[in-house]
């Protein structure tokens, strides 16, 4: 009957084909909202990325472009609708979002997304990236609840990144919870054993034993030889020969013992692990309180500064990178340098790797570092007191990790 149709009112029948299939490039509602889930050990993050266009009839923006005043509405409309219409429920208390970070952004082939900076961005290039994060020990499984979709939206896609390959749900308005649980244990990283400070007993006047045993062995031959008319100072040489050997065998200090050969990599690299894993944390007084475990003095603040910057994904705040791995290639040790305390200086090359899901995309980094280090004595263990860093070179790499949605 429809071939029927083409051959009676061929220019009725093509209009209706035309208007059944969608626009060449055109984008269908159900991609109007795409939703992630990111769970690592120390936080829990839900994002979401949004285009602007299917809102427009139900916001009623009669504008084709949004300005500054425009773009702010939507980002405060958005981040009520997260905020409001996804449940999320993790044994224990429900996640508590002390970060959301709602923006405008557009796609980058080396960065996955970058922020949308344009004081005038046309309806339909109109993205935006949305994420909500939470401190969080160890999740494990989760229940999820969807209520959000944009007008017209009839199938909306989670993926939920752990460890591995990420995996996907397709939601809909009817059917709009899921389930997930993290297959295996869940191994939270932990601090490295950092080498106890080791001393040795001295006896900086040991050699004086002889001084005093020859005083007393003089004093001895003079009273043979002179007897009863033996003089005065003889009996002064054998009391300060005595108390020589006395204070020979008494006198005892302590010193530090400092490390050498393989206990100087083992112990520097313990310091460098620990020092990324404070930032595996999401809670500025914990990861405040592992550095300090590690570095000390002037530098911690600097090293707080500077790693944080150097592991979050744009300058002005985003996800940040979790290093899950790092290699110590060379670490030679460049003297004590009079140090007061007791410690030494070191010349080391590490590289790290870290690894971070940030909107579908894993961004996958790789660090080399060349730097004079010291290493001191501080209560009574070892730290970092002195950090110059000679070179660095990152290489960032952007995957897509599809997730086939499981029916």
């Amino acid at each position: 009957m429809f071939l029927d149709v083409v051959r009676l009112v061929p220019g009725a029948a093509l209009g209706i084909l035309l208007f059944l299939l969608p626009p060449v490039g055109a984008e269908s509602a159900d991609d109007a909202i795409r939703g992630f889930v990111s769970v690592e050990p120390f936080e829990f993050r839900l994002e979401a990325l949004v285009r602007v266009e299917p809102f427009r009839e139900s916001w009623r923006m009669e504008t084709d472009a949004l300005g500054p005043v425009e773009q702010q509405a939507v980002l405060e409309n958005l981040q009520t609708l997260l905020e409001s219409g996804v449940k999320v429920k993790v044994p224990g208390a429900p996640p508590l979002y002390t970060e959301r970070i709602v923006r405008f952004i557009v796609p980058d082939a080396e960065k996955g997304f970058v922020p949308d900076e344009r004081d005038l961005i046309p309806m339909g290039e109109a993205l935006v990236g949305l994420t909500f994060s939470a401190g969080a020990r160890g999740i494990s499984e989760m229940e999820l609840e969807w209520l959000w979709f944009a007008p017209g939206q009839e199938r909306l896609v989670v993926e939920i990144a752990s460890r591995g390959k990420p995996s996907a749900r397709a939601l809909t308005p009817t059917e709009n919870r899921t389930t997930w649980k993290q297959s295996g244990e869940t191994a939270l990283p932990s601090l490295q054993d950092i080498p106890i400070l080791e001393t040795r007993e001295r006896r900086p006047l040991r050699h004086l034993i002889y001084l005093g045993l020859a005083m007393v062995l003089w004093a001895a031959v003079v009273v043979v030889q002179r007897k009863t008319k033996s003089p005065a100072w003889v009996g002064w040489l054998i009391v300060g020969g005595v108390v020589t050997v006395f204070l020979s065998m008494k006198v005892r200090s302590r010193e530090l013992v400092v490390p050498a050969g393989a206990a100087v990599e083992d112990l520097v690299y313990a310091l460098l692990r620990n020092t990324y894993h404070a930032f595996d944390f999401r809670d500025e007084s914990a990861i405040y309180d592992t550095l300090e475990a590690s570095v000390t003095g002037p530098l911690l603040e600097q090293v707080y500064l500077e790693m944080r910057e150097s592991l979050e994904l744009e300058s002005s705040g985003g996800p940040r990178v979790r290093v899950y791995e790092i290699a110590l290639r060379e670490c030679k040790e460049t003297g004590a340098g009079g140090l007061a305390q007791g410690g030494f200086r070191t010349r080391a090359e590490w590289v790290t790797i870290g690894e971070v899901t940030h909107w579908g995309h894993t961004h996958e980094r790789t660090n080399r570092y060349e730097a004079e280090m010291t290493v001191s004595a501080a209560e009574e263990t070892w730290r970092i007191s002195a950090l110059d860093l000679l070179n660095e070179e990152r290489v960032q790499k952007i995957s897509r990790r599809e997730a086939a949605p499981e029916s």
